[in-house]
């Protein structure tokens, strides 16, 4: 598996300035706007045996994302205070898989929140951990399962690293559950310190890493897993055991110095990042049965093409429950021993009276700024705050939330404060309708 840094840039040289997104305008908001109703009605129908029943953050998150961009839902009023221009800002849905924009802003927030305060100074490396076929359903089914399978992954590289090494290891796990094209194909992601830290703080390099090995261990406690929630069977066991490739394995990239802070960023960022691609998704607006392109990668050559209705089947498998977290921590990066580390460096620096000390740490640990401006400039390297007219500095003045208040800012600068999408699978030639109650 490689990952290409540079793939994060592609959308940067695209952008010269700042200029409000229009979701509407998007194949893919048109399948939800167009297909939304359809797919609740039709879901018992036509998904529930292969998909279990339809749960209830999946239709939240589809109406969160209709909203997502559209001025007339609610906006932020930025004022240039030298020109008295403004702009309107749309809110945004912030809800997980279902949005491009908001889960690239999450990631990048995420990124920076590590690379600032948790990655330690030390060799990482970025880790994949991979379930065979046969076994993947049932973490569909029953999603409590996919906290175990977080354990798992990560037991089996403790235990590797510590027949070998004394003191702590530690990592940052993620969930990714989508294939190339949005099929159920559960699978972890993570940044794992290559090495240990003892009770001394002195860090401890592993030399050499057998992926076999640690496979054979998550292999082994994925199986105890399942057994013991009667899921499977000894026999089915033995059976995959048996296999020349049992569907287990075990991927470690290159090595991430602590230097190379770019590449710690990616990795951190892929950690989060959405499975959809706007990029990736083409609408065939055939008039007798409209489909949809999902393809492989942006280079767009190889596809798979499916009904309305199945995409977004497929699509909310990956919606995640509310309040789960798409992301663990363990070992050193675990909430409780950073927590205990920022207690006792505390601690130390009340003992010693170096305020001024205790002070520029807190600064330095200050989380990254969520602000939607912020992001911008550091993903993008825009500042959409920059007027258009005159170059100066803009300010956000007001939250609107009243639709009369939207439509009378929208008119007098000439926006839609909301446009349908066009409809889908309709013909050019508009239908007339004869029947003796529609003739006058």
């Amino acid at each position: 598996m490689e990952l290409n840094v540079a793939s994060w840039d592609n959308a940067k040289q695209r952008l010269c300035q700042y200029s409000r997104r229009q979701p509407e305008n998007s194949a893919y908001y048109r399948i939800l706007y167009n297909y939304r109703e359809e797919f609740e009605l039709r879901w018992e129908e036509l998904f529930k045996q292969d998909y279990g029943y339809l749960r209830p953050e999946v239709l939240k998150s589809f109406d969160a994302y209709l909203n997502c961009g559209i001025l007339r839902h609610g906006c932020a009023l930025a004022c240039c205070e030298n020109c008295s221009h403004y702009e309107l800002i749309a809110f945004s849905c912030k809800k997980r898989v279902i949005c491009p924009s908001c889960d690239a802003k999450r990631a990048h927030v995420f990124a920076q929140g590590l690379q600032d305060r948790t990655l330690l100074p030390f060799v990482h490396k970025h880790g994949v951990f991979t379930l065979p076929k046969r076994l993947r359903k049932f973490f569909m089914f029953d999603r409590e399962l996919i906290a175990e399978l977080y354990q798992a992954s990560w037991q089996a590289y403790n235990d590797y690293l510590n027949s070998i090494l004394p003191g702590k290891a530690a990592a940052i796990i993620a969930l990714h559950s989508a294939g190339s094209f949005l099929q159920w194909h559960p699978h972890l992601h993570g940044i794992f310190l290559l090495g240990s830290i003892d009770d001394e703080g002195n860090f401890h390099l592993l030399e050499q890493l057998d992926t076999e090995l640690i496979a054979e261990y998550f292999a082994e406690n994925v199986f105890n897993l399942l057994l013991k929630k009667d899921l499977i069977t000894e026999d089915s066991i033995t059976e995959m055991k048996s296999w020349e490739h049992s569907g287990f394995s075990v991927w470690f990239g290159e090595d991430i110095l602590p230097e190379n802070a770019e590449q710690r960023l990616f990795i951190a960022r892929y950690l989060t990042k959405c499975p959809i691609s706007l990029d990736r998704i083409e609408l065939v607006d055939n008039p007798l049965s409209p489909s949809v392109r999902l393809y492989k990668d942006n280079e767009r050559v190889e596809y798979i093409e499916m009904s309305p209705l199945e995409f977004l089947a497929r699509l909310s498998q990956h919606i995640p429950p509310t309040s789960k977290r798409n992301h663990r921590r363990f070992g050193k990066y675990s909430y409780r021993s950073q927590g205990e580390s920022n207690k006792e460096a505390h601690l130390n620096a009340d003992q010693e009276c170096n305020l001024e000390l205790l002070e520029e740490e807190r600064e330095e640990r200050k989380s990254p700024s969520r602000y939607w401006a912020t992001c911008m400039k550091q993903v993008f390297e825009i500042d959409p705050l920059i007027c258009k007219e005159c170059g100066g500095q803009m300010q956000i003045k007001s939250f609107i939330h009243s639709q009369s208040e939207i439509k009378k800012l929208c008119k007098k600068k000439g926006l839609a404060d909301w446009r349908a999408p066009p409809p889908i699978g309709q013909s050019e030639v508009a239908y007339l309708d004869t029947s003796p109650e529609y003739v006058q």
